[in-house]
């Protein structure tokens, strides 16, 4: 499609010290994730479909060992120089099965909804986003924000 770009990702997070309450389930995910992006000049668009195999295995809430779905959808509008306004709805399959729970909202898809600010400094991102739980508000947090900062050697090259 003419004026749109396709990323293919691939992650991985490896256990490295074993199992840690809350840090880590002391077992290996990995991932995979395509991307979907059209840049305009003052708007970006985006669709991403990712899988992540999700050992599960945790004292707290084990469940089983599964693959997990999950659709992004993302609008960025450009406010000025150095400020983007970022929207997202993000859909997902639970990571519990009957076998975990009864309960059917914590067996439901999740939906959610993102609205943020991203504003470049030299060299860094500062983000800021606030996520509304859309349905089924027994299975995810109600209401969540993430502030967020992140460095890039490329940012504030001259691209020449």
């Amino acid at each position: 499609m003419k004026g749109w770009s396709y990323v293919l990702e691939a992650a991985a997070k490896l256990a490295v010290q074993g199992r840690e309450e809350f840090q880590s389930t002391g077992e290996s995910d990995y991932g995979v994730q395509a991307t979907l992006q059209r840049f305009g000049e003052h708007h970006a668009w985006y669709v991403s479909l990712s899988a992540v195999y999700y050992d599960g295995q945790s004292s707290i809430l084990p469940t089983d060992p599964q693959v997990v779905p999950t659709l992004v959808l993302g609008y960025e509008r450009k406010l000025s120089e150095r400020t983007n306004l970022v929207l997202q709805g993000y859909v997902s399959d639970s990571v519990f099965s009957g076998d975990d729970t009864d309960l059917d909202e914590l067996l439901g898809m999740k939906y959610q909804l993102s609205a943020g600010i991203h504003h470049r400094i030299g060299r860094g991102v500062l983000s800021f986003a606030f996520t509304e739980n859309l349905q089924n508000f027994n299975n995810t947090p109600d209401v969540g924000l993430q502030l967020g900062w992140a460095y890039s050697p490329a940012l504030g090259r001259d691209p020449r």
